[in-house]
């Protein structure tokens, strides 16, 4: 049976399955999944864990000994099982249908911890058998689209208050990494130390970050602050912030904006996009405020700027301007609407 990974610890509350199957994309979630049941499996007295990581030349037997030795210390085993590559091979697809459809020890649960499995392999015997046999939960990866509502889900699971802004401005910064929205979310929780979390909160933690520094730096060129923006990469600089760190924030950016800016050009409207490339809350003035600015033309310049400023940077391409800072410098102006020759 599967389900999904919202509703797994509910079903973990009902007490352990003999089989997991743990599996997905998204490292965070299949982890947190799998330290829930070790909880569960402690508090019903599965004192006893072993560990096996499938890789080259694995024996398959070790599963079948793990789960039939004894223990003198223990009555009840957790056995986790890792393919990393979600693809078990001949030997582990014979072996995992053959432990599946055999009679499994009530004192036994095996739990099968797998990152992403390719759409042919969910149609193989040893994945159709492990689904009808075991629980299943597959931890997708969390879109844009899906971010907002999972960092304001976690939030408030953490009994957090927090103003309107906050869930769009902290999503945007993560940039789809849930692993960073976990830290940040538990950093905010301490620095809020039970009052409401601030849009100002949010800004002021990740200010030391120099990843988030360069988002605030496109930001800038994309409100069309040039004096804003200019002095943000002046402390970049100064900060010794890698460069290509602040252009691919750029590209990413201009990128987004030249495909509105085409939607835009073609008579669509780009607001009704803006979720979809992940535009929210505050950031939503900003870029509308750059697409009034910008042509498409315009954007497909800036976007070719960018390509050889990172040709620049990686020495294949000759400066035209003092250093790769000036470089930045110009295109940054170019996205306020300043044009430099």
């Amino acid at each position: 049976m599967r389900v999904s990974y919202t509703s797994f610890p509910q079903q973990l509350s009902q007490g352990l399955a003999p089989i997991y199957l743990l599996f997905g994309s998204e490292t965070l979630l299949v982890e947190e999944s799998l330290d829930l049941l070790r909880t569960q499996a402690r508090t019903e007295g599965f004192t006893e864990r072993l560990r096996y990581s499938v890789e080259t030349g694995f024996d398959w037997n070790q599963l079948f000994e793990g789960g039939q030795s004894m223990s003198l210390f223990s009555d009840k085993k957790l056995i986790e099982l890792r393919i990393p590559s979600g693809k078990p091979g001949d030997a582990g697809s014979k072996a995992l249908v053959e432990y599946a459809e055999s009679k499994q020890s009530p004192d036994t649960t095996l739990v099968i911890i797998a990152g992403a499995i390719e759409k042919r392999a969910k149609n193989s015997k040893w994945f159709k058998t492990l689904e009808s046999h075991a629980l299943a939960t597959e931890c997708p990866v969390i879109g844009p689209e899906k971010l907002p509502d999972w960092i304001a889900h976690r939030m408030r699971g953490q009994g957090l208050e927090f103003e309107r802004d906050v869930v769009p401005r902290l999503a945007h910064f993560v940039e789809g990494n849930l692993l960073a929205a976990a830290q940040e979310i538990n950093l905010l929780a301490l620095l809020a130390n039970g009052e409401n979390i601030t849009l100002e909160l949010v800004e002021d933690s990740i200010a030391d970050h120099a990843r988030f520094n360069a988002f605030n730096f496109v930001d800038a060129c994309l409100a069309g602050t040039a004096h804003r923006a200019t002095r943000i990469l002046q402390s970049l600089k100064q900060e010794q912030v890698e460069p290509i760190l602040i252009l691919w924030s750029l590209t990413r950016e201009t990128r987004t904006l030249y495909r509105l800016a085409t939607m835009q050009q073609q008579g669509g409207n780009p607001r009704n996009q803006f979720q979809r490339f992940g535009v929210w809350g505050a950031r939503t003035g900003i870029m509308s405020a750059a697409l009034r600015r910008l042509s498409v033309g315009q954007c497909q310049g800036l976007l070719r700027r960018l390509a050889r400023a990172d040709l620049q940077l990686k020495g294949r391409s000759p400066l035209q301007r003092k250093n790769i800072w000036e470089e930045i410098e110009s295109i940054g102006l170019g996205i306020c609407g300043i044009w430099i020759p």
